[in-house]
């Protein structure tokens, strides 16, 4: 099993990183952060129709200072708002950022070509070996590695892989 992950550790790999990646980048701060921006831009042109209309005496000083005092406090809101989801977008960048730089040092890292055992512990939770098919027959090439820290994960068509791999070496 570590021979055929090993031979194809950038699928492996891809598929970790891409999980990874995913599961980080669920958050959509950028889009909320847009939407506040322009919510702001709309309060701010309210604010600023309120005191064109105070100063044509199309309403009174109470009413301005009500709507002014409301407007206000919306704004702030909005402000508040827009910084914690601006603070958001910019971690979601770095996300990004890291990622490449992670993909980067590891497609130009050496694979381990011996089984190293404490690696092997220190990512893999459990190893499920065999399957029930759903007519009920058993399975017992599917192997399912339960990585800690993630979801089960498992090798498509590792059955196939391994037949192949055992009718290459005879």
């Amino acid at each position: 099993m570590f021979k055929l992950l090993a031979e194809n550790f950038d699928d492996v790999l891809e598929s970790v990183l891409s999980s990874v990646e995913e599961t980080l980048s669920k958050d959509d701060s950028t889009e909320k952060l847009k939407r506040i921006e322009k919510e702001i831009s709309f309060l701010e042109k309210k604010r600023k129709k309120l005191t064109d209309m105070y100063l044509d005496d199309k309403i009174s000083k109470e009413a301005y200072d009500d709507k002014y005092s409301e407007l206000d406090n919306k704004l702030d809101k909005c402000e508040e708002e827009k910084h914690l989801f601006s603070d958001c977008a910019l971690s979601q960048k770095n996300i990004a950022d890291k990622m490449k730089l992670i993909r980067q040092k590891l497609k130009g890292a050496d694979v381990l070509d011996e089984f190293d055992r404490v690696v092997f512990e220190s990512i893999v939770e459990k190893v499920v070996v065999g399957d029930m098919e759903e007519d009920g027959t058993a399975d017992p090439y599917k192997l399912t590695f339960v990585l800690k820290g993630m979801d089960d994960r498992s090798i498509p068509y590792a059955r196939d892989r391994y037949m192949n791999l055992r009718e290459k070496a005879v």
